[in-house]
């Protein structure tokens, strides 16, 4: 019976190694954690490259389109009204989209191992791009979501927090140090994917605070941009009066916060409301998950840095 049980483990695990063994792994939980986390980022980046269809899906002159396939009720009021967010977003998106593909390309061993001069073009070319990326991360940083002090402040500490450790990166695999090499871009483009633990915290937190007595400020003219029909939208916003009869073009209104009911912005409210509390929470749990990662597994990095004595 033993000896049957030992045959079955080595047959399950000979037939793991056939698995991640081409793929350039020598340990199965580094290429499951690889599966896992770079099937994540590809899957929401590949999801997303129908955003750069700008007008046709991200900011459809009918406003937001069934499925949540364009952008969040009342962001495309700032890009489509102002050129400067429009260009923001479109650099944000053109950068940030393929540097993400190309970090999960860096990341796939047997590409390091075989092909060193791809591994170091695509490094170049992945930070390049998330710069160009950060640039216009800044530029729609005031209105993104809501645009609050907590997104604002998000946006820069983490932004160039993760440029930073791209560029130590870069700094260590020039000294050889490549165990540091691994080290700092592991943390940068894990503090980067918080992004998509984010969209989950979210959509979680939009379901629990929803008719719960929130309520944010929303400009008149974006609450009329965001109504599909705007027939009687004074009626639910009656401060906008002035707006509409054009005395006070600045006017805002109380917008409450309500995921699903009662029209595109009050949806638009709750997901605003959220978004930088969850953007926070995703950066701490990506911080520490990252470390945790890198403390047990000294053995990669102890090897890495023999392979970098060697060189």
């Amino acid at each position: 019976m033993a000896a049957r049980m030992t045959s079955d483990k080595n047959s399950s695990g000979g037939l793991a190694r056939k698995l991640y063994n081409p793929m350039g792994f020598t340990k199965a939980y580094n290429f499951w954690l690889w599966l896992v986390f770079a099937g994540a980022l590809t899957g929401f980046c590949l999801a997303r490259f129908m955003y750069l269809n700008f007008h046709g899906i991200f900011c459809p002159s009918s406003g937001p389109t069934p499925g949540g396939k364009s952008a969040a009720p009342g962001e495309c009021y700032y890009y489509l009204n102002f050129d400067r967010y429009k260009v923001g977003i479109l650099l944000h998106l053109t950068g940030v989209l393929p540097a993400s593909l190309l970090a999960v390309v860096q990341f796939t061993p047997f590409i390091r191992k075989r092909w060193i001069m791809v591994h170091r073009i695509t490094g170049y070319a992945a930070i390049l791009l998330y710069t160009v990326s950060l640039v216009g991360a800044f530029m729609i940083a005031r209105h993104a979501f809501g645009g609050g002090m907590d997104v604002q402040v998000w946006v820069g500490f983490v932004g160039i927090g993760v440029l930073v450790c791209l560029f130590i990166s870069y700094i260590n695999i020039r000294k050889l140090q490549i165990e540091q090499h691994r080290a700092w871009m592991l943390r940068g483009w894990f503090y980067a994917g918080s992004i998509i633990t984010n969209r989950i915290i979210t959509i979680i937190a939009t379901q629990i605070i929803s008719n719960k007595g929130y309520f944010v400020i929303w400009p008149c003219a974006k609450i009329e941009a965001t109504l599909q029909n705007t027939t009687s939208w004074l009626d639910t916003y009656p401060s906008c009066v002035s707006y509409a009869d054009g005395t006070h073009l600045d006017q805002v209104s109380t917008v409450e916060a309500s995921f699903g009911t009662g029209g595109a912005p009050k949806t638009g409210a709750a997901l605003g409301l959220n978004f930088g509390m969850a953007l926070w929470l995703a950066i701490a749990i990506h911080a520490i998950g990252v470390e945790i990662y890198l403390q047990f597994t000294p053995e990669e990095a102890q090897r890495l840095r023999q392979v970098g004595y060697q060189r």
